[in-house]
């Protein structure tokens, strides 16, 4: 006798034939988390190196391994540091601080980017995430430089890491889809639009508690993934109203085309026949009275009355 395999059995994988299979897979969401984590244990290698640089009593090297991080890889609040290193606004948002950062960080773009594809061309998923981390990236900046709080520590401060463009797939995914149910641990089915409005409301709560930059630049990836959604509706409403308007001034203009002006020989012929028709109605008022005319006749007489030159 001989059985079949269900199709819903899957023999146990290991770790490394699903990272494998992980790998294989060049969806643009695939390929996100695996940059970022290739990009985060480069910068772990350095790091490992730095300290045992320091253990071998070269300190300055590791020193130097260490400030090239954050000289050359993160994006600087201060305009004219910025404007030396322009490509730190694109490489800090593939930066991750340590361990359980990037790990929230690619947990969050797993949950948003899967859910993502099923409503975006897969491809627009680089899109809004690279584009939602510069624009936070570019609030964050803004922000230190218009606000009088941060003066005194808008020179030296840094930012990295890729919240701003996880949440604005995030934001971008729920407003496409807002009452979409999600299974969360302890909460259970949740609608996107909560979650989302959980995380926007707690950066905002969150700025004067600390990391003030990295609460600016997940907001500005926000807004961005909220526009990204919104503003093509809302354009091709407005486009639509204006091809209705459009519309409707040629139906007038082909209802009011103005009349091409009469020869002598029109002119007169109508004016003829007008003066015969207002003669027999004035004979019939002489034999009849006005309350036997037809409405027609009535309408007539009452036209040619006020007309010039009949």
């Amino acid at each position: 006798m001989r059985f079949r395999q269900s199709p819903f059995f899957r023999p146990q994988q290991s770790i490394a034939s699903r990272i494998q299979l992980f790998l294989k897979n060049n969806s643009p969401l695939n390929r996100l988390i695996t940059i970022n984590i290739a990009v985060y244990l480069g910068m772990l290698a350095l790091k490992i190196s730095a300290s045992l640089l320091e253990f071998l009593m070269l300190k300055e090297y590791g020193s130097l391994m260490l400030l090239f991080v954050s000289d050359w890889l993160c994006v600087p609040a201060n305009i004219s540091t910025l404007l030396v290193k322009p490509w730190t606004i694109l490489t800090s948002i593939f930066l991750h601080l340590d361990f359980f950062h990037i790990l929230f960080n690619m947990i969050m773009l797993w949950f948003g980017g899967s859910i993502f594809i099923q409503y975006f061309k897969p491809k627009s998923l680089y899109t809004v995430y690279i584009v939602g981390g510069i624009i936070g990236n570019i609030l964050f900046i803004l922000s230190y430089n218009y606000f009088p709080v941060f003066s005194s520590i808008k020179h030296d401060a840094i930012a990295l890491g890729a919240s701003g463009g996880v949440l604005s797939v995030l934001i971008a995914t729920a407003s496409k889809a807002p009452n979409r149910k999600v299974n969360l641990i302890f909460l259970g089915n949740t609608s996107l639009k909560w979650i989302a409005l959980f995380l926007v409301l707690i950066d905002i709560v969150s700025i004067p508690k600390g990391n003030s930059g990295g609460h600016f630049a997940h907001l500005g990836g926000a807004l961005f993934g909220f526009s990204y959604t919104v503003l093509p509706v809302f354009f091709r409403k407005y486009k639509s109203k204006i091809s209705l308007l459009k519309q409707k001034k040629q139906k007038s203009k082909q209802n009011h085309r103005p009349q091409r002006p009469k020869t002598d020989e029109q002119y007169n012929q109508e004016r003829y026949e007008n003066r015969k028709k207002v003669d027999e109605i004035l004979e019939k008022i002489s034999k009849s009275g006005y309350q036997n005319l037809t409405q027609e006749e009535k309408d007539f007489l009452f036209k040619t009355s006020h007309t010039k030159n009949w």
